[in-house]
């Protein structure tokens, strides 16, 4: 059995909070930042990374979205205000919704079936092009969106109705599960969420990169485990 750390929990935890942290800009403003969006949506196609933080392009800079979402959200010395009840919506429903659709299985092997064509349409289009985008949309709305719990966008009406904009959303939400479900494999839970919280915390200041500091490589360089299992793929 592989040994995982807590600095793998963090990452992955940190994957979710950045998936519904652009969830939550592009419902709202329309945009979203572009690395942090192509970290996410890359990550639906890293079925079998050496280590966590690879699953994110193994940069901490790619995740910096994440990591101060996850600051925000969790450290109790912020300013309530800093925080997004929103945001601890999408997160709990994520880890919740990944649950149960790992329970019921065939939707997560339906969703594998449509990342491969988006897989496929990459090398013809681009990686985040909009039939690319179109394809893993897809994938979430015809095997996801109707399982409960439902995830609810809320935002601007005009951002929520333009396609495009929806597309990113929906391949965002999948982004998030496949997330929750990593910090699934690497022994995350919610009550070890409640008691792990201050580890969490920590992890994610050693990870923050500051405006200053453009190469922290400190926790990129450690094998946090030797293999993450594959996305939705069941072996």
């Amino acid at each position: 059995m592989t040994e995982y750390t807590q600095e793998d929990r963090s990452l992955a935890l940190i994957g979710i909070y950045q998936a519904a942290q652009l969830v939550h800009d592009l419902a709202t403003t329309g945009k979203a930042d572009e690395l942090a969006y192509h970290t996410c949506i890359q990550s639906l196609f890293c079925d079998n990374p050496k280590k966590t933080l690879d699953v994110y392009g193994g940069e901490l800079a790619n995740i910096q979205v994440g990591v101060n979402s996850l600051l925000n959200q969790m450290n109790s010395e912020e300013a309530t205000q800093s925080r997004n009840l929103e945001m601890t919506r999408y997160v709990l429903s994520l880890m919740i919704l990944e649950k149960k659709l790992m329970k019921l299985g065939e939707p997560m092997q339906k969703v594998s079936q449509v990342l491969d064509v988006a897989k496929s349409q990459q090398e013809h289009f681009g990686q985040e092009h909009d039939n690319v985008i179109a394809s893993i949309a897809r994938a979430y709305s015809e095997n996801i969106s109707q399982v409960n719990p439902r995830i609810i966008v809320n935002g601007q009406h005009g951002h929520l109705q333009n396609n495009r904009t929806a597309n990113k959303i929906r391949a965002l939400l999948l982004a998030g599960i496949r997330s929750a479900l990593l910090w699934d494999q690497v022994g995350g839970s919610r009550w070890g969420l409640i008691w792990s919280r201050k580890k969490y915390l920590a992890d994610a200041l050693r990870f923050k990169i500051d405006s200053d500091d453009g190469n922290n490589s400190d926790s990129e360089e450690k094998e946090s485990s030797n293999k993450v299992t594959s996305l939705f793929k069941q072996d």
